[in-house]
């Protein structure tokens, strides 16, 4: 029989060999100790006597028993949460295989949406549902960033568990120990509340250090999957990243077509002898260079959402990496491993560098606004007067007047889409 106490011990782990000595004796110190209840505890505390006029401190002072009643309840609280734990563990040890097949399976699918071509999917869209999916694919951008701080927040916890949970252990053990000599001084005279407050907390030392080495059984498996989570994360992170990099140009292309086909030419039916007037060439640059203006303001609002976007992916990166960083200082407390670990993620935070000389650029744009402004209420006042040695008759005059008008009517055109091309880009 000896033998296979000895065969039994020797196979447990370290951890938990060490924890079932303290363990045993706690329940042989205990005897036939019963836990009290919560809601017994609550009852006594809310029944004997009450908080007085002048205040929680000076009761505690006052009733020294009625603080070992609260601390009791705070012991018996944890023992039933920590019961609750042990048991998730479990659940999530049995699911674990069922897990890591599911995982696999979307970071499978994920490398295959990787390899699609996006572009001949969007093909056919139109311009509005073209932008509507960019708005999509940058709202489950945010979404998977959350998700992806939570998830390494959780990797850093499983990699950093066995280390707390040994030293949650070691300091139970003792703590148990000190209980058990305080329990053991037959001239050490406890009240009663001090009793069933010691002996409580002894049974949620038990399941404290029942918890931490359930921790440590599973560390291994939830480190698994949580660092295959996060490459699901990352692979979708990758797919999003490639449809919008296939968006934003296909859009800046149907804008563009779109611009080409509103802005339109100057061609005007006019006879042979008048075409080229010097009065209508004047104009067909004036709008000309509008159109010009026009196109380059277009681009560059076309890049600036593009170095909107990347911002924002840059901005759900760091801030991913802030709340996972939050988290991991919590846990710090002399953590070797985790130091090491947050080092590696400072190195790895996103640089983002601004446009240069943004300020002055918003400064132009508005400046170029009140310029049209001013322009176009010109065009609207203006009285369209030909010279009076044009040369012309009648009728070459009328059909004159006629296609500067065409033209001037398609400049404020152009001015208009131009203005709001910089309301855009502002």
């Amino acid at each position: 029989m000896l033998a296979v106490f000895t065969k039994l011990f020797r196979s447990l782990p370290l951890a938990l060999f060490l924890a079932l000595l303290p363990m045993a004796a706690a329940q042989a110190q205990t005897g036939a100790f019963s836990l009290p209840g919560i809601g017994d505890l609550e009852k006594q505390l809310s029944g004997d006597g009450g908080e007085s006029g002048d205040g929680a401190a000076d009761t505690v002072d006052e009733d020294p028993e009625r603080e070992e009643l609260r601390q009791t309840l705070t012991l018996r609280r944890e023992i039933d949460s920590n019961r609750e734990q042990i048991d998730t563990l479990s659940d999530r040890r049995r699911q674990a295989p069922v897990d890591r097949n599911r995982l696999q399976e979307q970071l499978a699918k994920a490398r295959q949406d990787a390899e699609l071509d996006w572009r001949a999917r969007y093909q056919d869209l139109s311009l509005a549902a073209l932008v509507e999916e960019l708005g999509q694919q940058l709202e489950a951008l945010e979404e998977n960033q959350q998700t992806l701080a939570k998830v390494s927040g959780e990797l850093t916890r499983a990699q950093t568990l066995p280390e707390r949970a040994q030293n949650t252990i070691s300091d139970s053990l003792a703590r148990t120990d000190e209980i058990r000599r305080r329990l053991n001084q037959e001239n050490d005279t406890l009240s009663e509340a001090e009793t069933t407050r010691l002996r409580t907390e002894l049974a949620a030392l038990e399941t404290r250090i029942e918890l931490r080495n359930q921790e440590l059984s599973v560390a291994s498996t939830l480190e698994e999957l949580a660092r295959l989570r996060k490459r699901v994360l990352e692979a979708r992170t990758e797919v999003i990243q490639t449809r919008l990099d296939v968006l934003q140009p296909m859009i800046n292309e149907r804008r563009g077509e779109s611009l080409s086909a509103e802005i339109g030419d100057d061609q005007l039916d006019l006879p042979e002898s008048l075409v080229s007037h010097p009065l209508l060439d004047t104009a067909r640059q004036r709008n000309e260079a509008v159109r010009d203006q026009l196109k380059d303001t277009a681009s560059d609002v076309n890049n600036l959402i593009r170095e909107v976007i990347n911002a924002e992916t840059q901005l759900d990166r760091a801030r991913s990496l802030s709340s996972t960083v939050n988290d991991q200082i919590e846990m710090l407390d002399g953590s070797l491993l985790l130091s090491r670990i947050l080092y590696e993620q400072q190195k790895s935070l996103p640089q983002f560098t601004p446009r240069e000389g943004l300020d002055k650029q918003i400064t132009e744009a508005r400046l170029a606004q009140f310029d049209i402004r001013q322009t176009l209420q010109e065009l609207e006042n203006r009285d369209l007067k030909l010279p009076e040695d044009s040369g012309l008759d009648d009728q070459q005059k009328a059909q004159l007047r006629d296609g500067l008008q065409r033209l001037i009517d398609n400049r404020v055109d152009l001015l208009n889409q131009l203005d709001q091309e910089l309301g855009r880009k502002l």
